[in-house]
């Protein structure tokens, strides 16, 4: 499996519900068509949506932080793969973080 790294976020911010939004954003990637292929889009639509459910609103300015945030966090997590695959390595990467 490749590496699993989140890149730095501010500590400030987005640090303390990333674990919360990650674990989210895995447990949609293996409901919804685990073996298809992970893209882009499917890791933009599942992070949005998983930073939409941990806020419980669509239109404030904290959600659309935490959206960019969020993916610019998982950047460089490999995009290779299913996205059971991609689910199991962003898992792995919230370990890294919550440890």
């Amino acid at each position: 499996m490749a590496a699993a790294t989140l890149t730095s976020v501010d500590p400030g911010t987005l640090a303390h519900r990333l674990p919360a939004i990650l674990t989210a954003t895995a447990d949609r990637l293996e409901q919804m068509t685990p073996q298809a292929a992970m893209s882009e889009q499917a890791r933009h639509t599942e992070i949005q949506l998983s930073v939409w459910g941990h806020h419980g609103v669509y239109n404030d300015a904290v959600v659309g932080r935490d959206i960019t945030g969020t993916l610019a966090a998982v950047r460089d997590v490999p995009l290779t793969g299913t996205r059971a695959e991609y689910a199991a390595r962003l898992r792995t990467a919230v370990l890294a973080v919550t440890r």
